[in-house]
């Protein structure tokens, strides 16, 4: 399947209305894909599930919490790694890691995804992030020599370095995209701001099918041959820039064939009269009244190929179009190369053709020197001795708790309506904001959150209520940049110490499944929620789960079990589960 061309225009619209409409068919039959970035990744979705399609089945697209790579891939008991992923796609933006420690924290990102994918036996697709948009030293940064950009471009090949050639795994370079677009054209600042979500659709597009073209060339998706039809063509005018191509071909290590019926012979003289090396370019060509479809079919079989391993090259129009044959079937596909013959030779190689994959353990396609251990072969991976505990112990994670003050009670309710992941799920009203704001029996606590990365602002929400002995949790909201770095055991501190304050017994959650907030049920459901309520002068509070269902019907469920109905009981940390 070629690849898209940059400055050809594609109805993004409609490509992401025909993949929303794939899902309301039915069940996905094809592989299970991971997808983990430090940003907002899901505007990717649709554009590598549309372009996967053709030669692996629909995928199951597994779309993780944005900035918790390392968490994922660290916890047996994260999304991901419950997931049963075929393919894991892992994009970290540098700007995303803490300024100086480029070089070392991109390769440590990498290298503990390398580790997952290997533990999960999956297929990793390592996105080489993008040199930053802007330089904070403007045209001056070009002559430092540890500037931005020399940082960035040493991370990026200690991971090309680390990963190339590796069994399973592939890079996909996300400069080449932001480079063919254009900065302007890339990047969302203001998108970015709001979503995290740093780039425009077209640069998810165009990512997108990169990524499963490397994917499609696993499959074989791929053209091992070229045919130029000099049907048709009768002058030098015709055969011009047909020269450029075939040098263009040979130097890539691409058979080439000349075909066409007898009447092409004159376009032939032509060709060979403008360009004298095109012949040794060339492993052969024929001139026949068979007609080009039954040409090719019989060039495949002389070369031991199927017809869809030869791609077609045709000038019509004064314009070069290139057809294939995708591996999953269906109607040809073809790439217009347009009618500058300057450009057909670049063109031709950013549609991807003719690409291939690297052999791992081959040797290089260059003499130079790989840098690496002491047998000359690949750098090692970082070891396998990090943990998710010592990854957020190193974090230093801080967080500061105070009541939300003027602007930030609309912070307050952004952060209600927008979590996903860690939140209780009941919806908590402005009013019901203001109430709790105003105090009495009633705390509405925000906490700014910072590690050693930087400062990750607003990023958890408490709204805590008394009702006789019990301290009524009425929102539990933890934005997702700060879960996993322990922000949910210093947050049920938090919680503990007021409910204490109220002279509560105990510490009542009600809370609604909504499919996507496992994350927040499973931390109470485990020990480590109910012992960070004790104190040092007394001992854990017991902590209560209330599951509130459409119907109102319910079961009792203490943690810890599979789910087996039983009487509700609280123990000295125990979480009881009624739903």
């Amino acid at each position: 399947m070629p690849l898209p061309l940059i400055d050809v225009p594609v109805d993004l619209r409609a490509l992401r209305a025909a993949h929303q409409a794939a899902e309301r068919t039915g069940p996905p039959g094809g592989p299970r894909v991971g997808i983990m970035a430090s940003y907002t990744a899901d505007p990717l979705v649709p554009y590598l599930a549309t372009a996967l399609t053709g030669a692996y089945g629909r995928p199951d697209v597994h779309v993780a919490p944005y900035n918790r790579i390392v968490q994922e891939c660290l916890d047996p008991e994260s999304g991901s790694a419950r997931a049963g992923l075929d393919v894991l796609v892992v994009a970290q933006r540098l700007e995303e890691l803490e300024d100086g420690a480029w070089a070392t924290g991109l390769p440590a990102v990498t290298g503990v995804a390398y580790e997952a994918a290997t533990r999960w036996g999956a297929t990793l697709v390592v996105v080489l992030p993008g040199l930053p948009a802007a330089d904070p030293l403007g045209v001056a940064g070009d002559c430092w020599s540890d500037g931005r950009t020399a940082a960035a471009s040493a991370a990026r090949e200690a991971v090309r370095a680390a990963l190339a050639d590796r069994p399973n795994v592939h890079l996909v370079d996300l400069e080449a995209v932001l480079r063919s677009l254009g900065t302007a054209r890339a990047h969302h600042p203001a998108l970015y701001q709001y979503a995290k979500v740093p780039y425009r659709e077209e640069v998810f597009h165009h990512l997108g099918a990169r990524i499963a073209h490397v994917l499609r060339l696993r499959a074989g998706d791929t053209c091992h041959a070229a045919a130029l039809d000099l049907g048709g063509l009768v002058d030098a005018e015709d055969v011009d820039g047909l020269g450029g191509v075939l040098r263009w071909l040979s130097a890539a290590g691409v058979p080439s064939h000349v075909l066409g019926g007898p009447d092409a012979v004159a376009a032939w003289r032509e060709l060979v009269a403008a360009d004298p090396a095109v012949p040794a370019l060339l492993a052969d060509w024929r001139f026949d009244e068979l007609g080009p479809d039954r040409q090719v079919r019989d060039l495949a079989a002389g070369l031991g190929l199927a017809a869809r391993d030869i791609a077609l090259l045709r000038r019509r129009e004064d314009r070069l179009t290139v057809t294939v044959r995708p591996v999953g079937g269906g109607p040809d596909e073809t790439v217009d190369l347009g009618p500058e013959a300057a450009a057909w030779p670049s063109l031709l190689a950013a549609a991807g053709v003719f690409d291939r994959l690297p052999v791992p353990g081959a040797p290089a396609r260059t003499a130079r020197p790989r840098e690496g251990g002491p047998d000359g072969g690949a750098p090692e991976q970082p070891s396998g001795t990090l943990s998710l505990a010592s990854f957020i112990a190193g974090l230093g994670v801080e967080t500061d708790f105070r009541p939300p003050r003027g602007a930030e009670l609309a912070k307050v309710n952004d952060m209600l309506v927008a979590s996903k992941e860690f939140t209780l799920g009941v919806p908590m009203t402005p009013a019901e904001v203001d109430a709790a704001a105003a105090g009495g029996d009633r705390v509405l606590r925000l906490g700014r959150v910072r590690d050693r990365l930087g400062d990750l602002g607003p990023s958890v929400v408490l709204a805590l209520a008394k009702d006789g002995q019990d301290c009524v949790v009425e929102a539990f909201v933890i934005s997702c940049p700060a879960m996993g770095k322990g922000v949910e055991v210093q947050a049920m501190r938090e919680i503990a110490a007021h409910a204490r304050a109220m002279g509560a017994d105990r510490i009542v959650f009600g809370y609604r499944d909504t499919g996507r907030n496992h994350a927040a049920v499973d931390f109470l459901r485990s020990p480590a929620a109910g012992g960070s309520t004790g104190s040092p002068d007394g001992a854990p509070l017991d902590v209560l789960l209330h599951a509130d269902s459409a119907d109102n019907a319910g079961s009792t469920e203490t943690a810890g079990t599979a789910g087996t109905p039983e009487t509700p009981e609280t123990s000295e940390i125990g979480a009881v589960i009624t739903s």
